[in-house]
C-alpha cells in the first residue's frame, strides 16, 4: 500500500440507520484491498432515487451510507495498483457486478443479475472516503471541477437513453420530465436532432423557464394537453422520439398520445407505484406501431463508455452543465440539502454535498 496522505482511522458519514432516520457519524475508514484504492470524496450529487432510498422504501439493509453519484481523488491504493494513480482525480462507476452470469460475460454490467452497488447495496459517497476496485474508476482531467465531474453518472445514464433513443437529424424530440436527467437528455437530444425540436414537458414552472433559457421548447400540462401542444410544436401527428423521466402512469400515457406513428419512446423514469394502461392507450402503440424501449443505467465496456463519453463531453466544455448544480452542501447541514429538494417552490435541479 502507498499513500499520499496519512489514512485516518475515522470519518464523517451520512449513515442511514432506518427509513428516514438519516444521521451524522463517526465511522471508520474502509480498509485498502488488493486492487482497490482509497478515494477522498469531494463532490457527491443526490440522485432523486436516493430520496425515496431513505425516507419510504430504505435500503437493503441498515445501516448504510447513500450516494452514488460522486468524485474525488485517489490517495492511497493497494497492493497490485499502478502507482501513476496516485493523485489522480477520478469519478467511480458505482456498480460492481458478479463476473459470473450472462449478462457480465456479454459486458452488459448493468443487466448483471447478482451485482452491488455503492450506496445502497453496500456503503457510498455520503462520506468523507471510499474503497473503489481499480476497474471501476473513471479518471478525469484538471480541468474539470469535482463537482461538475460528479454530474458523470446521470450524464451517462442519459447518454444511454438517448443512444437507445436512436435520434435521426431533424427528428422532433420530447422529454417528459424536468429532473436532473431530463435536462441532460435533452441536452445530449439537441446535439442528436441539430435541426429538429426538443420539446421539455413538466408541472414546475420555474424549471420549464429554465429550459426555456437552455433553448428547449417547453410544455405545461396545466396549460394544455401534453399531446395537443406537441402536435401543435411539432406540425404534425407527434413526436418521432419521446424520453419518458418520470415513471407514473400518466406520464406514459401521455408520452404514448404525444408520440407519432412509427416512432420511438425510452422509458426512463423509475416507478414508485404500479402502473397500468388504458385499452386505447395499449391500442395506440400497436396501431401507431411504436417502438417501447427500456433504459437502465449506462454501458461501461469494451464496446461503449458512456462515462468516458460524458468526460469527454465535459471536457470539450461544448455543454455548461456546470449550471445544473444549484445547491451545494456540507453533510452537516442534510436537513438543508433534502429541505430544499423537497420543496417546490425552492428551484432545484442537482443538490450536492461538497467536501474539503
Amino acid at each position: 500500500m502507498k499513500s499520499l496522505i496519512e489514512i485516518p482511522r475515522k470519518m464523517e458519514a451520512l449513515v442511514l440507520e432506518g427509513v428516514g432516520d438519516l444521521r451524522q457519524e463517526t465511522v471508520d475508514v474502509p480498509e485498502l484491498k488488493e486492487g482497490t484504492v482509497l478515494v477522498k470524496i469531494k463532490a457527491c450529487g443526490i440522485c432523486s432515487s436516493d430520496i425515496p432510498r431513505i425516507f419510504v422504501t430504505g435500503t437493503y439493509h441498515f445501516p448504510t451510507i447513500p450516494g452514488h453519484e460522486f468524485s474525488g481523488q485517489i490517495v492511497a491504493i493497494g497492493d497490485g495498483v499502478d502507482e501513476a494513480l496516485l493523485g489522480k482525480k477520478t469519478c467511480v462507476f458505482p456498480l460492481l457486478p458478479c463476473g459470473s452470469c450472462k449478462a457480465c460475460g456479454l459486458e452488459e454490467y448493468a443487466q448483471c443479475s447478482g451485482y452491488s452497488y455503492f450506496g445502497s447495496r453496500c456503503d457510498g459517497a455520503y462520506a468523507e472516503y471510499l474503497v473503489a476496485p481499480v476497474w471501476n474508476l473513471v479518471p478525469f482531467s484538471d480541468s474539470l471541477s469535482y463537482e461538475v465531474a460528479a454530474l458523470c453518472e446521470p450524464a451517462a445514464v442519459s447518454l444511454h437513453a438517448v443512444d437507445i433513443g436512436q435520434i435521426k437529424e431533424g427528428q422532433n424530440v420530447m422529454i417528459i420530465g424536468t429532473g436532473t436527467i431530463g435536462f441532460l437528455i435533452g441536452a445530449f437530444a439537441k446535439k442528436a436532432s441539430k435541426t429538429g425540436k426538443v420539446i421539455v414537458c413538466g408541472r414546475s414552472q420555474n424549471k420549464l423557464d429554465y429550459a426555456k433559457k437552455l433553448g428547449f421548447e417547453t410544455v405545461n400540462p396545466k396549460d394544455e394537453p401534453i399531446p395537443d401542444a406537441i402536435r401543435r410544436i411539432t406540425g404534425s401527428d407527434g413526436a418521432d422520439v419521446c424520453f419518458e423521466a418520470v415513471g407514473t402512469n400518466e406520464a406514459i400515457e401521455n408520452a404514448i398520445r404525444a408520440t407519432g406513428a412509427l416512432g420511438r419512446i425510452v422509458l426512463v423514469g423509475n416507478p414508485a407505484s404500479d402502473l397500468a394502461l388504458p385499452k386505447d392507450v395499449y391500442w395506440s402503440i400497436l396501431r401507431k406501431q411504436i417502438t417501447v424501449a427500456g433504459s437502465w443505467n449506462s454501458s461501461y465496456n469494451s464496446r461503449v463508455n458512456d462515462w468516458a463519453k460524458a468526460l469527454e463531453i465535459f471536457e470539450s466544455g461544448e455543454l455548461n452543465v456546470k449550471e445544473l448544480i444549484t445547491h451545494t452542501f456540507p453533510i452537516s447541514e442534510q436537513e438543508k440539502a433534502f429541505a430544499a429538494l423537497k420543496d417546490p417552490s425552492e428551484f432545484t435541479v442537482k443538490v450536492m454535498f461538497t467536501f474539503d
